[in-house]
């Protein structure tokens, strides 16, 4: 070994550029987790209302088989159209509110009566979804087809934001969920 070559010189740490590539790579990796854990609330979010949309419709359906003596006899001499919301039923024939309390063991309910008071809770029910109302459209029976009822649930559904350019002003959107009846 010649006299004055030295020996190679080693690295005794991390140098602060490389800490500073490190935490810039770490920050962009978990600002990515930040944004996909939004998405993922705000999806099962959506994933809520629609559920609850869907439980919505089958329990009016439900409610219609129940009370068949009602929903199969409805004729053409009505328009068998109504909006339900939380505090309110309007169309025709005419569903007066408040109802009779059909669930009490004390009153005496007929089959209007309890169509009164199953499109009344099923007001109440709609009233959990965010902007929550619903459309009941029914065509009575003729000599070729059954009595049918279209059920209709709406409610606003919150928009996912992946891209702020592709956002328009209103966050919301109209959704619903119909379902067809046979009572």
């Amino acid at each position: 070994m010649p006299m004055n070559a030295r020996p190679p010189l080693r690295q005794a740490g991390i140098s602060m550029l490389e800490v500073l590539v490190a935490l810039i790579v770490i920050s962009l990796g978990l600002l990515g987790v930040a944004a996909m854990q939004a998405a993922a609330i705000n999806n099962t979010g959506i994933a809520r209302s629609r559920s609850l949309g869907a439980i919505a419709a089958d329990s009016m359906a439900a409610s219609m088989h129940a009370n068949n003596a009602y929903w199969a006899a409805l004729t053409s001499a009505n328009s068998n159209s109504w909006t339900v919301t939380s505090s309110s039923i309007t169309g025709a024939p005419i569903m007066t509110l408040p109802p009779k309390d059909c669930a009490a063991s004390s009153t005496t309910c007929n089959s209007a009566d309890m169509a009164v008071y199953d499109t009344s809770q099923w007001g109440q029910l709609l009233g959990t979804l965010p902007g929550g109302s619903g459309q009941i459209a029914c065509a009575p029976s003729t000599t070729n087809s059954p009595a049918s009822c279209l059920i209709t649930v709406s409610w606003q559904e919150k928009l996912s934001k992946v891209n702020a350019a592709s956002m328009t002003a209103a966050a919301t959107s109209n959704a619903q969920y119909q379902m067809v009846v046979v009572p």
